[in-house]
């Protein structure tokens, strides 16, 4: 059983929602005039069983462009940034993080519950998402969880942008949130002076229409 086939078998559904299948990455997305929705799949085979993961993500063009000005990537990576992702298990308690299939009659029963998902919430969540101002009270209800954020840097960058591009009366909140976690923390002093650089640009910067 190749990841091919699990994402080949699921092809259709999200077509017919407006994913398109994007073979060279084996993911799904949904293009829009200012981002993309987008649908991971992640994929593990041990001896008897594979493992499945799915990631519900949004990329918001603008965030992204502003952030790689002060956290230079690789272009490719650039170009594919995501602005946040989210697993099923987060959006309630019902759905698990990580499904393992060991045969063809699990799979059958698995993608219909991931269909079942994605149709009462995922789906919900990620047109939600894509709305920016939406996506800014979603990072400002998460901020505690984010100081914690394996990847703090690029939580700090990202929903401090959100913030002051969609709707700059929260920002001064995650800015400050942020401004102490970074100090308090171990980090490099180029990452500090990045990141001090980048909210000196934010605050002279003006708030955008969502």
């Amino acid at each position: 059983m190749r990841k091919m086939d699990v994402v080949g078998l699921q092809s259709e559904f999200f077509k017919k929602y407006g994913f398109a299948l994007i073979h060279s990455h084996l993911l799904f997305e949904k293009v829009f005039p200012h981002g993309k929705q987008v649908i991971f799949v992640h994929f593990t085979e041990g001896l008897k069983d594979i493992n499945i993961e799915y990631h519900l993500a949004i990329r918001i063009n603008a965030v992204e462009e502003l952030v790689q000005k002060f956290l230079p990537s690789p272009l490719s990576y650039a170009e594919q940034s995501i602005t946040i992702a989210q697993t099923p298990d987060k959006l309630g308690n019902i759905y698990p993080k990580k499904i393992t299939v060991s045969d063809e009659i699990d799979l059958s029963k698995i993608i219909n519950d991931v269909e079942e998902f994605f149709l009462n919430t995922g789906f919900a969540w990620l047109d939600q998402m894509i709305d920016p101002k939406y996506l800014e009270q979603e990072f400002l209800r998460q901020s505690e969880n984010l100081m914690h954020d394996c990847n703090l840097v690029e939580s700090a960058f990202r929903s401090t942008a959100v913030s002051k591009l969609y709707n700059g009366q929260d920002y001064p909140i995650l800015r400050q949130a942020f401004l102490e976690t970074i100090h308090s923390q171990e980090f490099t002093p180029f990452t500090i002076a990045s990141f001090l650089q980048f909210l000196d640009y934010l605050d002279k910067l003006d708030q955008v229409a969502a």
